[in-house]
């Protein structure tokens, strides 16, 4: 599969802040009356994916619509499949990660949602994206950093999945012809310790153990983009009620405000963190 050499800022959101944006499939069913059945809401073990759901499952409830949050599979595919069978309703997922797993070859990041949609070809709504991105983020103590000048002596840490990546390790061979040395650190907090003590560290988009770094410069802009999308049964493409909700909440949200919600989060509880939020910036 194609790696995407991206610049982030380059991918234009859909249609933020307009009207009811229609789902980005080949065709939805015709608006249907809100269901008096609970809308299922999967989730994975991802941090973020967890607040994603919550966000959800509370804004529907506001809006008079039961919803329940299972846990499903890591795999994209299983998630997929979930979707298609009927046992999963809605579910927040990333672009560029869910397309790596299905084997989507896009290289263009302004149709990245759409050729997601495309290869589930209408089995699976793709809804608009937010502005939530997952993709990586390179971090240093100091200011004034850049991947170019990356010496094999240098030691960047990161998660067993950014070790992985296409744009990990062997991105940074690629694009930048820097091999530093590579030390695989899963728990955000000992390997923000790690860079503050000297080391070059890698955070996905919505870590909050990373505050106070300051960001390394990408001039080649090696890192692709991971823009958050919502996947819904098909059979719920029409149902205005759930439409809506995705389509506020992705309006509003933002990495700080998922950063926010899993710093309160971490030393708390999830669902109060969610409804301080949602109370903060209510769904009209």
């Amino acid at each position: 599969m194609k790696r995407w050499i991206v610049i982030a800022v380059s991918f234009v959101l859909a249609c933020v802040g307009c009207a009811r944006q229609a789902p980005v499939t080949p065709s939805v069913s015709p608006s249907v009356s809100p269901s008096t059945e609970a809308v299922v809401i999967g989730t994975t073990t991802d941090p973020t994916i967890k607040v994603l759901a919550e966000l959800y499952a509370q804004a529907l409830t506001a809006k008079g619509r039961a919803a329940r949050i299972v846990e499903v599979d890591d795999d994209t595919n299983v998630l997929v499949t979930k979707l298609m069978a009927g046992d999963v309703d809605l579910a927040p997922a990333f672009a560029w990660t869910a397309g790596q797993v299905l084997e989507v070859d896009s290289g263009d990041p302004s149709t990245l949602v759409s050729d997601l949609a495309t290869a589930l070809d209408g089995q699976v709504t793709v809804l608009q994206a937010s502005g939530v991105d997952h993709g990586w983020r390179y971090l240093a103590e100091a200011p004034g950093r850049s991947l170019q000048e990356l010496a094999a002596t240098d030691l960047v840490v990161g998660p067993a999945a950014w070790a992985k990546a296409p744009d990990g390790p062997a991105g940074l061979a690629s694009v930048y012809a820097k091999k530093p040395t590579v030390e695989t650190v899963d728990d955000p907090a000992a390997r923000a310790e790690k860079v503050r003590a000297g080391a070059v560290g890698v955070f996905d988009g919505t870590d909050p153990a990373a505050a106070g770094l300051q960001p390394v410069d990408d001039p080649l802009a090696m890192v692709a983009i991971d823009p958050q999308v919502a996947l819904l049964n098909t059979d719920l493409a029409g149902d205005d009620v759930v439409l809506d909700v995705v389509q506020q909440l992705h309006g509003m949200l933002g990495n700080d405000d998922v950063m926010a919600i899993r710093s309160k989060a971490a030393t708390g509880d999830l669902t109060q963190a969610v409804s301080e939020w949602l109370s903060a910036n209510p769904l009209t």
